[in-house]
């Protein structure tokens, strides 16, 4: 995939580079299937970006350690689900994709019983009134008795994963089932677009805490931003597939998000005037590389979304080379996410520091995790 701006890259190279720099997150797996350094939460997105790393490069090399170390993880937290809402959809969302590159169902189903998990923590209309405003769609961050927290990331994982599924709807009813998975979400979509969406600068906001005096928390992370265009992306897929209603919206509404994020080079400054994604979310020029801390993966997350977009342009429209097409800028920006890596924040051997416009500074495997997503987008 090529466009006259950026020429082409060496296959053989890019893919030498990406599965080096997967090695080095593995070489940090334990017997248990996690990764040492890092979360529970942060190990799932490491697994979910080497499959579409397999996916979008056509190879499978990492099958088989995928499916082990999600068989270790599982045998130590049965079905993937924790406390935390958003950490169980992000397995779900591995599981998930795995099934789409092995296409067995046992993947499927996994995903499908976190979905149905996390559904009884979703706000039905009128059930939470905030601020006069209606939580309907809202899903709670965790699943702790009294939780009054709800965030835009476990509901915009909860929207994409409700119309990812809604497709492998099955049974007697499962026209009426498909469209139910679409309404839900639709609804979890609508509230991040009414409650949490700042229109006029296209990013998305935190959470609402509707618990004691309540508070707002207008955190503008990257990948609340991202995690809303992909569930866009998602919605759109899935009423496009069924013919329900025309989803064009919802691509618009993905496309916009998608050029403001990567042009935002203030207010917040999310990018650098290279291109280059240099959001201080984490760690910021000020915190040592070496301190793991959840926000090191966001942007991550912003520009797997990105990759998603592509595909599902070009799936669409084919591949179109003009300068001012989105689709060229997508490419260019994700090209430029892997030529700032590998050019400005390695030590050469595979290895890659927090700050994506450089210099390394300090090899962990929190920072080798953030830089998976844009091994494997590069290879879309």
């Amino acid at each position: 995939m090529t466009d006259d701006s950026d020429p082409p890259l060496s296959t053989s190279s890019v893919l030498d580079t990406t599965t080096q720099a997967i090695d080095v997150f593995l070489a940090s797996r334990q017997d248990n299937g996690s990764i040492a350094g890092i979360g529970y939460w942060q190990v799932a997105n490491g697994y979910t970006a080497m499959i579409l790393h397999e996916l979008w490069s056509h190879t499978s090399n990492f099958v088989g350690v995928i499916r082990e170390s999600l068989e270790a993880v599982e045998s130590a937290q049965p079905g993937f689900i924790n406390e935390f809402n958003d950490d169980s959809m992000w397995w779900a969302i591995a599981n998930l994709e795995l099934f789409k590159v092995t296409h067995e169902a046992t993947y499927l189903d996994c995903a499908y019983n976190i979905w149905a998990y996390v559904k009884q923590y979703r706000l039905d209309k009128g059930e939470v009134i905030f601020r006069d405003m209606d939580m309907e769609g809202a899903v709670y961050w965790t699943s702790r008795d009294n939780e009054t927290q709800l965030n835009t990331i476990t509901t915009g994982l909860f929207a994409e994963l409700s119309a990812r599924l809604s497709a492998f709807s099955t049974g007697p009813d499962s026209h009426g089932a498909r469209e139910e998975m679409i309404s839900l979400a639709q609804g979890s979509l609508a509230w991040i677009l009414r409650c949490r969406f700042d229109a006029k600068r296209k990013i998305v906001l935190d959470t609402i805490d509707y618990g004691g005096q309540g508070e707002v928390k207008d955190w503008t992370f990257t990948y609340t931003t991202g995690q809303t265009i992909a569930a866009s992306i998602a919605i759109h897929e899935a009423l496009m597939t069924s013919n329900l209603v025309d989803g064009s919206d919802l691509l618009a509404l993905a496309c916009d998000l998608a050029q403001s994020a990567m042009q935002r080079h203030y207010n917040p400054s999310w990018v650098d005037l290279d291109r280059t994604l240099s959001s201080a979310e984490y760690p910021g020029r000020d915190n040592s590389p070496w301190d793991n801390n959840d926000a090191v993966g966001f942007k991550s997350i912003l520009l797997r979304s990105l990759a998603k977009l592509l595909c599902i342009l070009e799936d669409a429209y084919g591949e179109v080379d003009q300068e001012d097409n989105l689709q060229s800028t997508l490419r260019a920006f994700i090209r430029q996410q892997f030529a700032s890596l590998t050019s400005r924040n390695t030590n050469g051997h595979g290895q890659y520091g927090a700050f994506w416009a450089g210099p390394f500074e300090a090899p962990t495997s929190h920072n080798q995790l953030a830089v998976l997503d844009a091994m494997a987008a590069v290879h879309v």
